[in-house]
């Protein structure tokens, strides 16, 4: 389809591309690139979107503001949406910015950003979270030559020294054999001891685990499938279940709901009220440990028995550092679920 003079063109890259249509436009006299999309409808969308507001993409008066607006519109569909949530969060806290021009910010403005939450007692991880948006902001700009390559400040700007205030403690044997002694009880805490058990012997994230899908819990072939996760190599994992959790994993699939943990009404659990009946277990069972520790516990326990380290990787859902671990290493279900019983 032509569209009119001076609106703007879209074109479709050959082979096999996530986003194969690009949208340009002529601008200050040069055509410039100002999106990349799924499908045609999207990128004529954001073209009649963009012709709304002629200044768009004008270095000269482009805002901070609507320089996030377009990033975020690009990158929140390919990353995960508790990322996506993140980064919203940092995004508030430099409000102070919203209206400024984008191109005039130096490194004084973005750095007052992180002073003021320093002022504001907001720790390091909100800071890095706040530092890690500027960077993708700037590096959106560039790529779309909002400002040149040399105008990214980003790498100039400091934040606070990390200060671990609670560090982070796997479950020592003994305390594990509380948590497991009130799971095999009648305890009205019993199922969600289970869900700690479940937890320490399988290394999945808080999220991940009140994420699980039913359908995607495999007991006769001992393994869970995480979909959603954090990171790239945590998505569309198999995961063992270890023999120890498995007597769980069956009492669960055999409650109501969607997910593998569910609530009163069936509902996929919230991690708010997951961390409050969590809490409980911790009481009934004198230990001091938040869900994350389980994480620690189950690569503790694999690492103590001398799990191979790409299986533990393949587990955790970490990435594998080099080519020949990250490419070339493939290892099958049936050794990660070697590994898996080790511990």
């Amino acid at each position: 389809m032509k569209l009119p003079n001076g609106f703007g063109s879209i074109a479709c890259y050959s082979g096999n591309r996530r986003r194969p249509y690009i949208v340009r436009k002529y601008i200050d006299g040069r055509q410039k690139i100002i999106g990349q999309y799924a499908t045609y409808e999207d990128a004529l969308a954001f073209l009649v979107d963009y012709n709304k507001n002629p200044s768009l993409f004008a270095p000269a008066t482009i805002t901070f503001a609507e320089v996030y607006r377009l990033m975020a519109a690009e990158r929140y569909p390919k990353i995960a949406k508790s990322t996506a949530n993140n980064y919203k969060a940092a995004f508030k806290h430099c409000h102070e910015l919203y209206g400024r021009q984008f191109a005039t910010l130096d490194i004084a403005d973005l750095q007052g950003v992180i002073r003021g939450m320093s002022r504001r007692n907001i720790g390091y991880a909100s800071q890095k979270k706040c530092r890690q948006l500027m960077h993708l902001m700037y590096e959106y700009a560039v790529k779309y030559k909002i400002i040149p390559a040399t105008a990214d400040i980003t790498c100039y700007i400091d934040i606070d020294k990390k200060v671990v205030r609670y560090p982070k403690k796997p479950f020592i044997t003994r305390q594990l054999n509380r948590v497991k002694k009130l799971a095999n009880s009648d305890d009205t805490l019993a199922r969600w001891a289970m869900c700690v058990v479940m937890m320490c012997y399988s290394g999945v994230r808080p999220g991940e685990f009140l994420a699980i899908q039913k359908s995607d819990v495999k007991l006769k072939q001992r393994y869970l499938i995480v979909r959603d996760s954090k990171t790239e190599a945590g998505r569309n994992r198999a995961v063992p279940i270890s023999r120890k959790a498995l007597p769980y994993f069956k009492l669960w699939m055999q409650q109501d709901g969607r997910t593998l943990i569910a609530d009163d009404k069936a509902g996929q659990l919230s991690y708010h009220t997951y961390r409050r009946l969590f809490d409980k277990v911790m009481d009934a069972t004198n230990c001091h440990h938040t869900p994350h520790e389980c994480r620690h516990t189950c690569a503790t326990m694999l690492d103590n028995a001398g799990a191979n380290e790409t299986a533990v990787k393949r587990i955790l859902g970490h990435a594998s550092q080099g080519v020949t671990k990250g490419v070339y290493t493939h290892k099958s279900l049936h050794e990660l679920k070697k590994a898996i019983d080790m511990i």
